[in-house]
């Protein structure tokens, strides 16, 4: 059984951005947000270019697509810059909102932490409130202090998991193998934690690398200049 074109094209995207994830998380989610504030600052730049700068200069309308271009060009190298430099904040931010949330839910149901031996924080020892944003600034802290590792962990668990699923999903069309092994291969925590493992190895190490590289190169232009 032949896929046809749409489930042929479902099937690379699924495993290219399973193995983007898995094994160069951290570039891919760097060029990915890199290529969203492009776009939105292109959308944005281009909108001002025709609507603020044009009618201010006293631009006729055979020339507004070249001004629209112009504006479209600078809004994205702006935007990808702006996008680029605050990606790790945006992270933090993102964690702290999670966390946060998270643990106002479970300290202000004292029935959720009746099995566990914690006190109530909603019977006057502490704020849920207050508890949640202690629980949220310290998630942000460790979030910020061992950014690359975090970000490793989280690409490669979901990395991973879109590839298992993907071998699920798809096991009737997979050619090599018969469905039922595909079937248990995409199931196997071992396997899963392999990938997730591997993909935080690889990653780091690619990181350390380059950076050591970059660090030569600063030698290298020091003692030159």
């Amino acid at each position: 059984m032949s896929p046809d074109f749409i489930t042929t094209t479902a099937m690379v995207l699924a495993l290219g951005f399973g193995v983007a994830f898995t094994y160069f998380g951290y570039a891919f989610v760097t060029q990915l947000t890199s290529l969203v504030g492009a776009l939105g600052g292109a959308l944005l730049g281009s909108a001002l270019a025709r609507g603020v700068v044009a009618p201010t200069v006293g631009v006729a309308s055979p020339n507004l697509l070249l001004v629209s271009l112009v504006g479209a060009i600078v809004g994205s190298i702006i935007g990808s810059s702006i996008a680029r430099s605050t990606q790790r904040l945006a992270i933090v931010a993102l964690c702290f909102a999670l966390s946060s949330s998270v643990a106002y839910s479970m300290f202000g149901n004292p029935n959720f932490l009746d099995p566990v031996s914690v006190p109530s924080f909603g019977s006057g020892l502490l704020d849920p409130f207050l508890a949640s944003i202690i629980v949220g600034g310290v998630i942000g802290v460790l979030v910020w202090q061992f950014y690359l590792p975090f970000l490793a962990a989280v690409t490669s668990l979901l990395g991973a998991s879109i590839l298992q699923q993907f071998v699920r999903h798809w096991s009737d069309l997979l050619p090599v193998f018969h469905s039922d092994v595909w079937t248990t291969l995409g199931t196997n925590h071992v396997l899963w934690l392999l990938l997730v493992g591997t993909g935080v190895v690889y990653q780091y190490r690619r990181y350390r690398r380059r950076k050591s590289s970059r660090r030569r190169l600063r030698r290298i232009h020091r003692r030159l200049s």
